[in-house]
């Protein structure tokens, strides 16, 4: 198989029974999202179930943001490495109805092209790592800190049942 940008050729796949692959993507980037050289980079599994479903496995994507804090609005850089385990389905929507109108776990195969898109895949898993709250550096080592010395305060604090029980 070949890294025809974001789409990958499966015909072979589709064409012979319980056959795998693995391939490695590096320095990919999404249009919507900035992230950071040395951009994207995930290995994926693919593994034929029917000659209507792919079954993919992505595993080690890395990546970095920056971002900009919001208590001192300073730029920050943040690295991912997202370790999955999660199993995605890639069908044929002319046999396999795809009920959901959002795409979690199962995507549409190009049959014309008999090519797979994984952007949309890869920009969701992206945007679900994005924090909340961003806190450049400075700000996550102080709150880990008061988290600790709250943490310590009760721990020294007793309760005596006998006479909860008493009442």
């Amino acid at each position: 198989m070949k890294d025809y940008s974001w789409n990958i050729k499966i015909s072979d796949l589709l064409n012979n029974p319980w056959e795998t692959d693995e391939i490695e993507f590096k320095e990919k980037y999404i249009k919507n999202i900035e992230i950071q050289k040395p951009w994207i980079s995930w290995k994926i599994f693919l593994q034929w179930l029917n000659h209507n479903e792919i079954l993919i496995e992505l595993k080690n994507i890395n990546f970095s943001i920056e971002y900009d804090c919001d208590k001192c609005l300073e730029k920050y850089k943040e690295t991912f490495n997202i370790k999955l385990e999660e199993n995605i389905k890639f069908v044929n929507p002319e046999e396999i109805k795809i009920d959901e109108k959002i795409y979690d776990d199962t995507f549409p195969i190009n049959i014309k092209n008999k090519t797979i898109n994984i952007e949309n895949l890869i920009e969701i898993l992206v945007k679900n790592e994005e924090p909340i709250v961003k806190d450049c550096w400075k700000h996550k080592n102080k709150e880990e800190s008061d988290i600790e010395q709250n943490q310590n305060e009760f721990l020294s604090y007793n309760i005596d049942f006998s006479k909860l029980l008493k009442s």
